[in-house]
């Protein structure tokens, strides 16, 4: 072969390689510490320090009532509890790194509550709230179960308190439990974690993107099958179990389920404690200009929070006589959160090259 026709075909070949690969590669990548850094400083540390300043609120709350014995002062604890877990759903999506470790899910919602087991420990005086078959004795449900009552007054359950020492212990040791756990995770975050969240720029299986992208989806696959789902009778061929409802004495499952979904979005949009919505999935999906359906996939999504909420809002309250009283309302918020499942856990992880890792344990 000619020698000038030669290096003439190899530096067509190499400038046509050259540029292909630089088509391959994203001429503006997508700035993944900004997401991270806006989650971490504006999400979710906001969100943890006001579940604790709620959570030591109800405390001091109860520890004036173990006092007083007023009944006052038992309806102030009624109130804080309240708060506390409304607080408690805006950091359940944070299930990794120090949560993960401590297991804050396990320890602080297991519904519904053993009552039987609460009796037992109360009437004993000796337990271990670590023990597994504590797990579902502790933690939000059971102190719902225990300023609640099943339908007993108020004043019933106050002399409830009044005739136990113990009763009074074990709510303390509870509340403890929970204080001690959470300072653990808090303090985790304001050491070591959150440098190494904020310095996590992959999306693979173990990364900050890749544990925030599982969380969500995790949480909304419990709304859906535990929150909702369960309670209609989805698990029991349509047969429903209204008892299985969270927070099933102080009859606020909804709006739980509400708060539930809220933090949900506010986990894709990138949305503040404020209200702010800062970097997020949802800015992520347009840099990419991910579509579903011939439409931008984010707002597909955004559309689809939207009709959720407006179905969720659509159910009477409590959650627990709807079941039975108007199961059809109740379906058609399942069937909308089905549909948001499919679009968080489906779509967007195959567009930002994130692998679903955890078991949903339904099939979904």
């Amino acid at each position: 072969m000619n020698y000038k026709l030669f290096i003439a075909i190899l530096v067509i070949c190499l400038v046509s390689c050259r540029k292909k690969g630089q088509e391959e590669e994203p001429v503006d990548p997508y700035d993944k510490q900004a997401l991270l850094t806006n989650m971490a400083d504006n999400v979710i540390l906001p969100n943890y320090n006001a579940f604790k300043l709620s959570l030591d609120s109800l405390i001091n709350a109860y520890n004036t009532f173990k006092t007083s014995e007023l009944q006052s002062d038992y309806q102030i604890v009624k109130q804080k509890l309240h708060a506390a877990c409304v607080n408690y759903q805006r950091i359940s999506p944070y299930e990794f790194g120090p949560a993960e470790t401590v297991i804050v899910r396990m320890n602080f919602n297991v519904f519904p509550t053993d009552t039987a087991q609460i009796k037992s420990n109360i009437s004993s005086g000796v337990y271990t709230l670590d023990a597994a078959s504590n797990l579902d004795a502790k933690g939000f449900p059971s102190l719902d179960y225990l300023f609640y009552g099943n339908n007993q007054s108020e004043s019933a359950m106050i002399q409830l308190f009044v005739n136990s020492a113990n009763r009074k212990q074990y709510v303390t040791d509870l509340l403890n439990d929970m204080s001690v756990k959470l300072n653990t995770v808090i303090n985790g975050w304001n050491t070591s974690y959150h440098n190494t969240f904020v310095n996590s720029l992959g999306t693979d299986v173990g990364s900050s993107i890749g544990f925030l992208v599982n969380q969500l989806n995790f949480e909304l696959d419990y709304l859906k099958n535990a929150k909702i789902g369960t309670p209609l009778g989805k698990k029991t061929l349509g047969i429903a179990i209204p008892d299985k409802c969270e927070a099933y004495y102080g009859a606020q499952s909804l709006q739980y389920a509400y708060e539930t979904l809220l933090a949900i979005e506010n986990v894709y949009l990138g949305r503040s404690k404020s209200g702010i919505n800062g970097e997020g999935f949802d800015d992520y999906l347009i840099h990419l200009r991910a579509e579903y359906n011939g439409v931008s996939l984010n707002d597909a999504i955004n559309n689809q929070f939207a009709v959720c909420k407006t179905k969720l809002s659509a159910i009477a309250n409590p959650l627990s006589s709807q079941v039975t009283a108007n199961p059809g309302v109740v379906d058609a918020a399942y069937v909308e959160l089905v549909k948001l499942l499919v679009l968080l856990k489906t779509d967007m992880p195959s567009n930002l090259g994130v692998i679903i890792t955890y078991q949903d344990g339904d099939g979904d």
